[in-house]
């Protein structure tokens, strides 16, 4: 370190690099030179006089590859690109000239070194000018020299840097070798020169070379940009037959990158070419015929792996005009037709596992181009459509000598995936196979037939291990893209076969299921059911009340499980939507009786604003008979909600989403467009808009909620509707009015075209058209004006209510403050004689004054106080009194009461009671 220090470096130095076949460290010799300088190097070679020393040359070259073993550094770049140059024009003359030139090439390919942290920065433009410098030697007519150029790049962009500690100088990191091979657009060089070359050693490693280049999008545009792919196939195909098979490999490999991350459009431009297409075709055919060997058999899986992405990437391709649709169509139906064509008839599909694939992988690219009515004319020519349905068929009935039970279950499955892609564009064909009596056959053996264990091990056979979900699965898939053709012919034959009461019957038995593929079957089968019942009345009766009560099983029991996942969603929408279009007007007693009606305001009430359009519109639907009125109006939800205010509450949450304009407490802010939407507002201020575009108006009625709103509250009635908030009652006169506010959008939208249009109307439609607008913004006006009084009645209540509490407050303050002066009272009774005697004179003055008095004959009276009282204690409460012969009247309760007549008690004297 104080050699460093002082500026001097030692000429070997040694520091630590990390191995990473062996997770050590290793020792490493840096490259600090001084007698072996580049610069003087490259003196030696450029000088006059030391030019022709060739074996001082050499020598020198030698010891800078030996001391430079780990690599060079970044701030030699200019220099060691000096004696690259020297030494590429010296090896035509001199070929003893090349090996020091490749030794120092293979040297590049390492990690370049730096003196500081920031020369990575500092030589960032000098690296770019190397490499483009070192790659164009690739150009030179000499293959070792082209070999390691290819070495190199590949070097420096594929190896990960070693790991070296703090010690000595540390290697560019390998995302900036990366970083920096992407931006310099050296892959051009290498492309150009395959371009022009014949299959030979250097075109498989610049090809390789290429390969790895690939992984890189911007390296994929370049390669497409300069046409490669063209000639690429066309080396592909020759190479077929040759044994050069590492040509095939990697070219399907660059293909493969290619299309999968270039630029689409650029993918696009190159594999439209017919020629590159057909070349393509016949690699893939002679692997088809010639193929004997395991390594051929995958190399013709990753051919045709390469021609599905391209299938699926480039839909414009040429593969019919090319015969690669014939070549496809020939091979995936050999093995069950057995065609006589040449190109397969030596094909045999083995129990193997390259075949397998292989058969998949052939189908799945032919259901792919299968929306194409060329190609799928030629493919079902070629017997595609009975290939399939000839898997469609119970699997315990099946003794497959081709397949393994394992592989002929994945292969049964994908046949039902690709005719449920197939049948929607040849019903024709599908009915020419008896694809409904194969289909049913096998729907019911999925639900009735003998126990059968799936195997399970596959994409389609998700959820079938043990059982026969995933045939069942499939096959109700296949019967809904048949019916959503809604071909007559096609759904009365499956209606008559017995299709309603197949699926009621699977219905009933997965009922109970939670499984999310189960799930799914359940949800395609309402779909199926709700199709083929829509518009047929009989269709309706056969579902019948077994259907209907399956339906309010399945929407009591999803509600509680809504928002558990997807799944119960898609269940329920098609539970309302199968109830929507499968209970006939002859069954809503039955729908009413099993209490249709409060399961679907439960769940108008739960379930997410997506899911409440659907829902209301079935019971609006249901509303029609007279009978489900009186069940609509007795609901009642969480905290007794009525009906009313749920759909008040569904009013508010709409204009909400769609940008209504309101003032507070949803009162009308503007009275020229009551009730338009933030869309109908731009589109109103849109000059070329309106006479475009159909009308917003209309269309906000079938986009919304709102129309079936104010229905429902037609059929429920609008008035004496109890426990309705004052802002309840202001956005209920707004639904009163949905329907005239309506008109007047349609009459503005009218009035806004003949402006646009510059239709000038004569004078009784000017003045037509004016008294409409003044009724109209009147109607707004005055439904604003009435809002405004329902709130300020609502206000004086509360007014009025508050007035009443603080009465009752004031009352309590006087209530204590009388019992306050009481206790008072009574505290200065017992603490001052003087306010004792007086209390008592008021109560003896309170006491005359409440006695009644007669003019009558007074009688002896007594008094009832006792004078010259000596004791403490109170005297009692009651006096005897002696009984006198004659009764006397009583005119005041201190008298003596009349006498009693003689008889066996006339002695005992009488209790009266002192008043």
């Amino acid at each position: 370190m104080a050699s460093i220090k002082s500026g001097h470096l030692p000429l070997m130095s040694t520091n630590t690099q990390y191995n990473s076949t062996f997770g050590t460290f290793v020792e490493r010799n840096l490259p600090v030179p001084v007698n072996a300088n580049l610069e003087k190097t490259l003196h030696l070679l450029t000088d006059p006089h030391s030019t022709h020393l060739k074996d001082r040359h050499i020598k020198v070259l030698q010891r800078i590859c030996r001391e430079y073993s780990d690599g060079f550094y970044l701030r030699d770049l200019v220099t060691l690109s000096g004696i690259m140059d020297n030494l590429s024009t010296r090896i035509d003359d001199e070929p003893d000239y090349v090996s020091p030139l490749v030794q120092i090439i293979m040297l590049c390919g390492k990690s370049f070194l730096k003196d500081r942290c920031s020369d990575d920065i500092t030589f960032e433009k000098s690296f770019l000018s190397f490499l483009k410098g070192i790659v164009k030697l690739v150009t030179l007519q000499n293959s070792m020299i082209q070999i390691a150029v290819t070495h190199a790049i590949g070097n420096l962009y594929c190896t990960p840097v070693p790991i070296y500690d703090d010690s000595g100088p540390q290697a560019c990191l390998h995302e900036y070798n990366i970083k920096t091979i992407e931006e310099s657009n050296i892959i051009c060089y290498f492309v150009e020169e395959i371009n022009k070359m014949d299959m030979c050693a250097v075109y498989q490693e610049i090809l390789h070379l290429i390969l790895f280049l690939s992984l890189s999008s911007s390296n994929c545009d370049n390669i497409l940009k300069l046409g490669l792919i063209e000639g690429l196939t066309t080396s592909m195909q020759n190479a077929c037959f040759s044994t050069e098979r590492k040509v095939l490999q990697l070219g399907v490999e660059v293909l493969w990158n290619v299309v999968e991350y270039g630029n689409i459009k650029l993918v696009r431009a190159n594999f439209t070419s017919e020629l590159t297409i057909t070349s393509l075709t016949n690699t893939l055919a002679y692997f088809v015929k010639n193929s004997r060997t395991l390594n051929d058999n995958q190399l013709r899986n990753d051919i045709m792996s390469v021609i599905h992405v391209i299938i699926l990437k480039v839909p414009k391709a040429p593969i019919l005009e090319a015969g690669l649709v014939k070549v496809i169509a020939l091979i995936a139906t050999q093995s069950e037709l057995k065609h006589s064509d040449d190109l397969v008839s030596s094909l045999q599909m083995k129990p193997k596992q390259e075949d397998f694939e292989f058969k998949k992988l052939v189908w799945t690219s032919l259901i792919q181009v299968c929306p194409n009515d060329a190609i799928r004319e030629t493919i079902l020519g070629y017997g595609l459509m009975e290939t399939l349905f000839s898997y469609v068929k119970p699997n315990d009935s099946v003794a497959s000598v081709a397949w393994t039970s394992a592989q002929y279950e994945e292969i049964q499955l994908q046949a039902l995936s690709s005719l449920e892609a197939l049948v929607p564009h040849s019903l024709d064909e599908y009915m020419l196979n008896h694809g409904n009596t194969r289909l049913l056959l096998l729907l019911e053996w999925s639900y009735n037939g003998p126990a059968f264990a799936g195997h399970g091990n596959s994409f389609y056979s998700e959820g079938g291990h043990g059982n026969k979900i995933a045939q069942l699965r499939y096959t109700i898939r296949v019967l809904l893209a048949v019916v959503r053709c809604k071909d007559e012919a096609v759904t009365e034959d499956l209606c008559d076969q017995g299709l309603i009461e197949s699926l009621l019957l699977v219905l009933k038995q997965h009922k109970g299921m939670e499984v999310m593929i189960e799930l799914g079957i359940l949800s395609n089968i309402l779909l199926i059911l709700s199709i083929i019942c829509e518009n047929d009345v009989h269709r309706k009766e056969i579902f019948g009340e077994e259907g209907i009560r399956l339906l309010l099983e399945f929407l009591s029991s999803t509600q509680s499980r809504l928002m558990s996942h997807l799944g119960y969603q898609k269940l329920l929408l098609s539970t309302v939507n199968a109830i929507w279009c499968c209970v006939s007007q002859l069954h809503h007693s039955y729908f009413l009786e099993y209490g249709g009606i409060p399961i679907l305001l439960d769940l108008l009430d739960r379930c997410s604003p997506s899911m409440q359009n659907l829902v209301l519109g079935a019971i609006l639907d249901l509303s029609e008979d007279p009978r489900s009125v009186a069940h609509i109006k007795t609901w009642r939800g969480a905290g007794q909600k009525t009906v009313a205010s749920l759909l008040i509450q569904l009013w508010v949450s709409e204009e909400e989403v769609l940008g209504v304009r309101r003032g507070e407490n949803n009162v009308i802010s503007d009275v020229i467009n009551p009730i338009s939407s933030h869309d109908q507002l731009i589109t109103s201020s849109t000059p070329n808009a309106l006479s475009s575009a159909p009308s917003m108006a209309i269309l906000d009625v079938s986009d919304n909620m709102r129309c079936k709103i104010f229905s429902l509250f037609n059929r429920i009635g609008m008035s004496d509707i109890p426990n309705l908030t004052p802002k309840k009652k202001v956005t209920l006169i707004i639904i009163e009015n949905y329907l005239d506010f309506k008109v007047g959008e349609v009459w503005q939208e009218i009035m806004a075209e003949i402006a646009i249009d510059k239709i000038v109307p004569i004078q009784s439609d000017k003045d037509g058209l004016d008294k409409i607008r003044i009724i109209l913004e009147a109607k707004a006006e005055a439904v604003k004006q009435r809002q405004l009084e329902i709130l300020e009645a609502e206000n004086q209540e509360e007014l009025e209510a508050e007035r009443r509490s603080y009465d009752q407050i004031r009352s309590n303050f006087l209530q204590w403050e009388l019992q306050d002066a009481a206790r008072t009272e009574y505290l200065n009774k017992t603490s001052d004689y003087e306010s004792l005697q007086l209390s008592k004179q008021k109560k003896d003055a309170i006491r005359e004054k409440s006695k009644t008095f007669q003019d009558t004959d007074v009688g002896l009276e007594h008094e009832t106080l006792i004078r010259m009282l000596t004791t403490t204690v109170h005297s009692g409460r009651h006096v005897a009194v002696p009984l006198m012969d004659r009764p006397r009247s009583i005119s005041s309760p201190h008298k003596v009461l009349p006498a009693i007549p003689k008889t066996d008690i006339a002695d005992k004297s009488v209790s009266v009671s002192n008043s």
